[in-house]
């Protein structure tokens, strides 16, 4: 390898250096900004979710008649558009596949990285495709998306959380609350059979209302979580990526100073090799 190539090399490697380097701060700027909004509304989107819970085992045993869903269950992934996350769409790809394989459900893929995965791996036949216009739905394509599930008894949303910056877990999440175990965050214990309850207006109306606002809510949520793990993903690829640059780069500067000394050898050789041929004339 000549001094050129190795010049072309160098200044190939710096150039990705300042591509990770430029994704690293844009991304470290996002995770400060979309972090401290999950965990401002993270209480509030659990405690949601269990007061549905509740009103929903109670319109059931006080048999409060509903129109009945006419589908069962839809399983959704929520990926990404874009790239440079890392691992982090695979895995959780890996994570709905092992899931949903043997689940009697249907599916949604939401974004690039499910519809290009099970286009070139064919494991489910019957799907529906979602692409948003980026990683998170405006609200006309938040109310579409809901608009798909409305009619189904249970909705599942896969989805990667952050456990910590270093962790990302694929995850699953009832947004229907469908479970029949009661949660008691609220501070409210179901266990007491002669607790009761006053709603306003009635349980009918309260639970009609969830079932449109609340699971668009809930969905939007998941939203929010997916695109912090995906944030804290591609900070975490961009800074083990800038550390390979400096690798290079350093390995190229070191093979660089080599060639060099060598050529600077080489000329000195030649200088005396003609020094010594115009002293014998």
């Amino acid at each position: 390898m000549n001094l050129k190539q190795i010049d072309e090399n160098l200044e190939e490697g710096e150039s990705l250096k300042a591509i990770t380097q430029a994704y690293s701060e844009i991304a470290n700027l996002k995770i400060k900004r979309i972090r401290a909004e999950v965990e401002r509304n993270r209480v509030f989107f659990q405690e949601i979710k269990n007061i549905y819970a509740l009103v929903k085992d109670l319109s059931v045993k006080k048999k409060i008649n509903m129109a009945p869903k006419p589908k069962k269950t839809v399983s959704i992934i929520l990926t990404s558009n874009y790239r440079f996350y890392g691992s982090i769409n695979s895995d959780l790809i890996k994570y709905f596949v092992s899931s949903t394989q043997k689940l009697d459900t249907d599916r949604i893929m939401v974004n690039k990285a499910a519809f290009d995965y099970f286009k070139a791996q064919p494991i489910f036949k019957n799907y529906q495709e979602v692409i948003l216009k980026g990683d998170q739905p405006d609200t006309e394509e938040l109310l579409s998306l809901v608009n798909l599930v409305k009619n189904y008894k249970q909705v599942l949303v896969f989805y990667s959380s952050m456990k910590s910056l270093l962790n990302q877990t694929p995850t699953v999440v009832d947004i229907t609350a469908t479970s029949p175990v009661i949660p008691t965050k609220v501070g409210i214990h179901t266990n007491n059979e002669n607790f009761k309850f006053i709603f306003e207006p009635e349980l009918s109306k309260i639970l009609e209302f969830f079932d449109s606002q609340i699971i668009t809510l809930l969905l939007e949520g998941t939203f929010l979580e997916s695109e912090l793990s995906r944030t804290a993903s591609r900070f975490i690829s961009m800074d083990q990526a800038e550390t390979s640059a400096n690798k290079f780069i350093k390995e190229y500067q070191t093979l660089r100073a080599y060639v060099k000394r060598n050529m600077d050898n080489n000329a000195i050789l030649e200088n005396f090799a003609s020094m010594m041929a115009v002293r014998h004339e």
